[in-house]
C-alpha cells in the first residue's frame, strides 16, 4: 500500500512538472522503505505463525534487516528534498488504522464487563412475560467466554427468545487453512434449547458458508452432536430424541440470523481524545457493512439490534 501511494505521488509530481531529482527521491525513499518493512513482517510470520526455528529466523532478519537498514538510511537522508511524502501518506493511514483498532478494543472492552453468563441467562428467561417463540435464531455475538450484552437488551425490549436459539461466533485462528471436520464446533449451553457454536477459519480460508449452507451445516453438526451424546448417556436417551424433534420443528418454523449494531454514546466525562478518536470510528464504522451480507444471508432473514454502548 504504501508503495502504491508512493507511486501516486511520483504520477502527481509528474503532472505537476516536477524535477526528475525528486521522482528518483520519491522512488528510492518508498521502495527502501517497503523492503525494510516486508523484513520485519516476513519475521514475525516466520515466528508465529510458521514456527521457524530461532536459528534459521536469525539468520534471516540480521542477514536483510542489515542490507536493507543501511541502505534505508542513506536515502532518509533525502526526507528534506521531497522524501517527506511517502511518511506523510503514511501517518494518515497509520491514524486510521490506529482509530479503527481504539474504537474495537473500546467496543470489546465494553462486551467483556457488561457480558451474560448463563445463570444471568437464566433468570431472564425465567421473568414473567418472556416467551418462547418458534423459529430458529442465529444470534452472533463478538465474544466466545459469556454472551453478547445485546442479549440482555433483545430480551428486555422485545420480551421473547426463540425456541432453539445458537449463539454463534466467528473466529480466525493463526493458521492457514481448517480441515473441514473442525470448522464448526458446537456444544450445549445447559438451558433448554440454547446452543453455542464456533466457526473457525485460517487466514487462507474464504467465507464459503453462504446462506442456506449456513444453516444446514451448522444444523447438521448439532444433530451429530445431540446423537452423539445420546448414545454416551443411554439412560437420556429419550430426553435427546425429543430435543432433537424440538431442534426440527425450530428448524420448519424459520430461521432468523440476529446481529447487533452497536453505536457508541459519548458521555460528558469523556476526555477530549476519547471524544474525536470514537466519533472517527462511528464515522468509519457507519460506512462498513455488515458480516451478514458476508455470509449471504437473505436480506429477509436478517434482523439487526440496535444498542448503545456508553464510553
Amino acid at each position: 500500500m504504501v508503495l502504491h501511494f508512493g507511486l501516486d505521488a511520483l504520477i502527481l509530481s509528474i503532472l505537476g512538472k516536477q524535477p526528475i531529482n525528486l521522482l528518483c527521491i520519491l522512488a528510492g525513499v518508498v521502495v527502501s522503505l517497503v523492503m525494510l518493512i516486508t523484513t520485519i513482517l516476513l519475521t514475525l510470520v516466520m515466528i508465529m505463525i510458521w514456527r521457524t526455528p530461532p536459528w534459521l529466523v536469525a539468520v534471516y532478519f540480521f542477514t536483510f534487516f542489515t542490507m536493507e537498514g543501511v541502505y534505508s538510511s542513506a536515502v532518509l537522508s533525502k526526507i528534506p528534498e521531497g522524501g517527506w511524502i511517502p511518511f506523510a501518506i503514511s501517518f494518515i493511514l497509520a491514524f486510521i488504522m490506529f482509530g479503527w483498532f481504539y474504537g474495537r478494543q473500546k467496543k470489546i472492552e465494553y462486551e467483556l464487563t457488561h457480558k451474560i453468563d448463563l445463570g444471568r441467562l437464566g433468570l431472564l428467561l425465567s421473568e414473567p412475560g418472556i416467551q418462547r417463540v418458534p423459529g430458529l435464531c442465529f444470534f452472533y455475538s463478538n465474544i466466545q467466554d459469556g454472551l453478547t450484552p445485546i442479549l440482555g437488551h433483545y430480551i428486555k425490549n422485545m420480551k421473547s427468545v426463540h425456541k432453539v436459539t445458537i449463539f454463534t461466533t466467528l473466529r480466525y485462528l493463526l493458521v492457514p487453512k481448517v480441515a473441514a471436520h473442525e470448522r464448526i464446533v458446537v456444544n450445549k449451553l445447559g438451558l433448554e434449547g440454547i446452543y453455542g457454536c464456533v466457526i473457525q477459519y485460517g487466514y487462507a480460508d474464504s467465507l464459503n458458508l453462504e446462506g442456506d449452507d449456513i444453516v444446514s451445516q451448522v444444523t447438521d453438526s448439532l444433530q451429530v452432536y445431540l446423537q452423539n451424546c445420546s448414545s454416551c448417556l443411554t439412560s437420556e436417551h429419550h430426553e435427546v430424541q425429543e430435543e432433537i424433534s424440538a431442534f426440527e420443528e425450530a428448524k420448519l418454523a424459520g430461521v432468523v440470523h440476529i446481529r447487533g449494531k452497536t453505536r457508541f454514546y459519548i458521555g460528558k466525562n469523556c476526555s477530549w481524545f476519547e471524544r474525536s478518536m470514537l466519533a472517527f470510528y462511528e464515522f468509519m464504522h457507519s460506512n462498513c457493512r455488515s458480516a451478514l451480507p458476508a455470509l449471504g444471508v437473505p436480506p429477509p432473514h436478517r434482523i439487526e439490534v440496535g444498542m448503545l454502548y456508553e464510553a
